[in-house]
């Protein structure tokens, strides 16, 4: 019998509820939500010196990657809960095993080199300046490079051509993993 803790790392609406939670303020801050007014509001009250743009920026590469992380996590948790293959959800940031783990939807390689930006921000990028190690960045290049080259850069739209996230295509890929799960979940259950 699973203790409560066990039961809750394992419950298909927990990942889902906190990658719902996470895709709302990726889209908040997407979106320009944020006031100006409020945002210097809140740079004065806690003496932040840096510049408001940046900090949001960053924080929805921050909400994108843990929603798409969760996303991926609740389907294994609902395929758990439906047949009974694995015993646990992975406790790695690896979005993209996580993506083979879950056996969603083969992507376009510009969608896999998200992901590995996705493992990258939830692994180091989004918290530190560095990896831990040159040897985990080279290989962090080595996985980038293996995917497949870049499509080609036309306007520099960074953002459909290298890895990089937007909201679209951020929701479009959230949005595989979340039909997945759904159709998962029996309709009476959430």
């Amino acid at each position: 019998m699973d203790t409560l803790i066990e039961m809750r790392r394992k419950a298909p609406l927990g990942f889902w509820a906190k990658a719902d939670n996470a895709r709302f303020v990726a889209c908040l801050l997407w979106q320009g939500g944020i006031s100006d007014e409020c945002l210097s509001g809140a740079a004065t009250r806690s003496g932040y010196h840096g510049t408001p743009l940046i900090a949001t920026s960053e924080a929805f590469l921050r909400e994108s990657a843990l929603a798409l992380e969760l996303i991926v996590k609740a389907v294994i948790a609902q395929k758990i809960e439906v047949d009974g293959g694995a015993k646990a959800v992975p406790t790695t940031h690896d979005v993209p095993v996580l993506w083979g783990k879950a056996a969603l939807p083969a992507l376009a390689v510009q969608d896999r080199r998200r992901l590995l930006r996705v493992k990258s921000l939830l692994i180091w990028s989004s918290r530190y300046a560095a990896p831990k190690s040159d040897f985990k960045y080279y290989q962090e290049r080595d996985d980038f490079e293996a995917v497949g080259p870049p499509a080609p850069r036309f306007g520099g739209d960074l953002s459909s051509s290298h890895g990089i996230l937007d909201w679209e295509n951020f929701d479009r890929i959230y949005q595989i993993a979340g039909r997945e799960f759904f159709r998962l979940r029996p309709p009476h259950h959430l």
